[in-house]
C-alpha cells in the first residue's frame, strides 16, 4: 500500500506542473459576437474602407514593417507615427485623419527614442500635444493578459489610442519566433487591441541575405511563416546606401500591394539638427524586390 500512496502523490505533483497552467492559460474562449448570415452579407452595403495612410495600411489592420538591422525602419516608424498624430500626410501619401498614437518602444534607450522624436518633429514642421504618446522599455510583453494589462494602464492615464506601433516584435513576444506554437499565441494574445478597431503596426527583422543570388523579400522576414500569415498588411524595408531605404509592400488584404519606393533621411550635415524624411529619387526594380507573384 505504501507505494501506491506515493505514486498517487507524484501523479497529483505532475498534474499541476508550470506546462499544465500555461495550457490552462491558453484555453480557447469564445467571445460573445453574433453569427454573420449569408443573406445579412449581401443585403448590407459593404463596410467602407477606412484609411489610416491611403493606400498603404487601412484602419484596423495588424501591419507588419520588417527589415534589416539599420535599414532605418525605426526612424520610418516614427515618422510616420508623427504624421497619423498630425493629420499631415506623410510622403506624399493621404492621411485622411488624425489619430491618436501610442508608440511602444522596447528597443532604443529614451535618449536616443528623445532625440529621434524631437529632430524628426522639427524637420517635418509638425506641433503636437496629446495626439502621440511614447512607452520607452516599459517593459511590454505580449503574454495571455499583455494586452488586457496595456489597456488598463493607459485608461489610468487617460488615453485610448487608434493606433499602436510597436518596436519591435522579438522584444514583446513571448517563445521562440521560428515556432509556429509560439507566434500563433501571441497574435491571438493582440486580439484585445485589435478588437474595437485600433490598427496595430509591429516592426520586425530580416534574416541574412542568401549567399548567392537574391531571395524574395517575402521570404525574408525572420522567423516562421506565421508572423506574415497572421499580418493583414506587411512592407519590407531595406538601406540603400547611408542615408537611403526602400520600403516594398509585401502583403495587402485589402488592396494591391504597393510598388516600391524610397526614402531619404536629410539632416543637411547637421547631426543634432532637425532631420526630414522625403521622398528619394533612386530607381528600383519592383519585381526583383518582392519576388515572383506566382509560386
Amino acid at each position: 500500500m505504501r507505494p501506491r500512496r506515493w505514486l498517487a502523490r507524484v501523479w497529483v505533483l505532475r498534474a499541476v506542473r508550470p506546462e499544465a497552467l500555461v495550457l490552462e492559460e491558453q484555453r480557447s474562449v469564445i467571445p460573445d459576437r453574433p453569427l454573420i448570415s449569408y443573406r445579412e452579407v449581401l443585403d448590407k452595403e459593404l463596410p467602407p474602407l477606412i484609411w489610416d495612410v491611403k493606400p498603404l495600411i487601412s484602419r484596423g489592420d495588424r501591419v507588419i514593417v520588417f527589415g534589416e538591422t539599420f535599414s532605418l525602419k525605426s526612424w520610418i516608424m516614427l515618422h510616420m507615427a508623427l504624421h497619423l498624430g498630425a493629420a499631415a500626410d506623410w510622403l506624399g501619401f493621404k492621411v485622411p485623419d488624425q489619430r491618436r498614437v501610442l508608440y511602444v518602444d522596447e528597443e532604443m534607450n529614451e535618449r536616443t527614442l528623445r532625440r529621434r522624436v524631437k529632430r524628426l518633429g522639427q524637420g517635418a514642421g509638425l506641433t503636437l500635444d496629446e495626439p502621440v504618446q511614447f512607452l520607452s522599455r516599459a517593459g511590454v510583453r505580449f503574454d495571455a493578459y499583455g494586452a488586457q494589462s496595456l489597456l488598463s494602464y493607459l485608461a489610468k492615464h487617460h488615453f485610448k489610442p487608434d493606433v499602436i506601433v510597436i518596436d519591435s516584435l522579438r522584444r514583446v513576444m513571448l517563445g521562440d519566433e521560428n515556432k509556429t506554437m509560439d507566434v500563433a499565441p501571441f497574435w491571438r494574445n493582440l486580439e484585445p487591441l485589435s478588437r474595437d478597431g485600433t490598427t496595430v503596426q509591429i516592426t520586425h527583422h530580416m534574416n541574412k541575405p542568401p549567399m548567392e543570388g537574391k531571395r524574395a523579400l517575402r521570404y525574408r522576414a525572420s522567423g516562421n511563416t506565421d508572423i506574415l500569415c497572421g499580418a493583414d498588411a506587411a512592407f519590407s524595408v531595406e538601406r540603400l546606401g547611408q542615408d537611403t531605404a526602400c520600403i516594398t509592400g509585401i502583403k495587402a488584404r485589402d488592396d494591391v500591394e504597393h510598388s516600391a519606393f524610397t526614402v531619404r533621411l536629410d539632416d543637411a550635415g547637421d547631426r543634432q539638427g532637425p532631420v526630414r524624411l522625403v521622398p528619394s529619387q533612386v530607381e528600383v526594380r519592383d519585381d526583383v524586390f518582392r519576388g515572383p507573384t506566382t509560386a
